[in-house]
């Protein structure tokens, strides 16, 4: 039975055509450890990743290639952001509708935090949001696109009233990048986290940060180490990327992303406006099923491709399991580690069913799905 594949929204599946063999020729003719062997394979090495950070640079708009950083995935990446810049007692602005790989670096660390609210689509209501901002507000956290209701933020005016208060501006992209514009420099943004295995159709184990230049500076590394630069000393290095690239590099994974972000990236616009399609198409054959709600943005807002839905009659993790059981369908279904966004949503505890196409759905795989739920629902 032919895999149909719904949970791009936590990885993507098919990984981006090149990828694989990246991967597989670094691991069989070039692995090397850069900043310490004395080989002849550094120069390409060093030629791959000064060629993810010029493609991210130009993606985000920010030309310090120096100051991006590679991360196991964005979730580590928030926690050096967050840990490296916050303190116990400080106090920062975040949305409704973050992911706990903002929400858990918070609590953990002690750092106190006011939430914006959101509309019942998953929208930011900003109508207050310069009130928030106290004597001890450090920084705003914004989720760029929620993985529960697929709405996309618009980020203008956190931005502004930010800059206008004097305080960091971080942005999660996990859910919408790179098929969303985020420009770094119009926006004055701080800090941002990406992921390498969901948009940008990369391997797991990749993501990474950019962060603007006086904030690389300063940041407390989360993590110290050998960098094979100024290893006369025991400090941390002042140089950049090296301060902020501890330990041996995942060499495996950045290949692949390499060649995974080409791809995407020359191509980005007609990948991302193929998943909205497929996600179209879905919401019309779901929206006719008695017994399914959808959830979240309206499919003619500023969304990504993530379709959340609940059921009467049925319970939902019953419905997932019998989408795999009938149709190899594959969906997420649960609180998708969000729990603050459910709650604006209206869907806490239960959670949501989530469907997430991507740029290699067919209708095929919809209408099977389709036809699959509707027999479900039916019974």
């Amino acid at each position: 039975m032919k895999r149909i594949y719904f949970d791009n929204a936590s990885t993507a599946f098919p990984k981006a055509p090149g990828t694989a063999e990246a991967i597989s020729e670094y691991i069989n003719t070039g692995c090397v450890n850069l900043y310490r062997t004395e080989s002849r394979l550094i120069e390409e090495g060093f030629d791959v990743l000064y060629s993810l950070r010029s493609m991210l640079g130009r993606l985000y708009n920010y030309n310090h290639p120096e100051c991006i950083a590679f991360t196991r995935n964005i979730t580590e990446a928030m926690n050096w952001i967050i840990k490296g810049l916050f303190s116990e007692g400080d106090h920062v602005i975040v949305s409704s509708n973050e992911h706990n790989a903002v929400m858990r670096p918070l609590n953990q660390a002690g750092i106190r935090f006011t939430r914006i609210k959101s509309d019942n689509h998953g929208f930011n209501d900003y109508s207050n949001l310069e009130d928030m901002i106290g004597p001890d507000t450090k920084g705003m956290i914004i989720n760029a696109a929620g993985n529960v209701s697929g709405a996309v933020q618009d980020l203008s005016i956190p931005a502004e009233i930010a800059y206008r208060h004097n305080i960091l501006f971080i942005v999660d992209t996990a859910q919408a990048s790179p098929f969303n514009d985020i420009d770094m420099e119009n926006l004055n943004i701080s800090a941002l986290g990406f992921t390498g295995h969901k948009g940008f159709l990369g391997p797991e184990g990749t993501g990474g940060m950019i962060l603007r230049r006086e904030v690389a500076e300063r940041i407390n590394p989360l993590i110290a180490g050998g960098t094979g630069s100024e290893s006369n000393s025991e400090e941390l290095p002042h140089t950049l990327p090296e301060r902020l690239s501890p330990g041996t590099e995942n060499m495996t994974g950045l290949y692949g992303l390499n060649a995974s972000i080409k791809w995407v990236l020359e191509r980005r616009k007609e990948l991302g406006n193929r998943a909205l399609q497929m996600t179209r198409k879905l919401h019309d054959g779901i929206s006719g099923i008695n017994g399914i709600m959808t959830v979240g943005a309206a499919i003619d807002e500023p969304r990504t491709a993530v379709l959340s839905v609940t059921a009467e009659r049925k319970d939902i993790a019953e419905i997932a399991a019998l989408l795999l059981e009938r149709g190899n369908i594959e969906t997420r279904v649960g609180l998708h580690c969000a729990p603050s966004a459910h709650k604006t949503l209206g869907t806490f505890p239960g959670g949501t069913l989530r469907f997430s196409p991507g740029p290699f759905t067919t209708e095929d795989d919809i209408e099977t799905t389709v036809s699959v739920l509707k027999e479900i629902m039916d019974e």
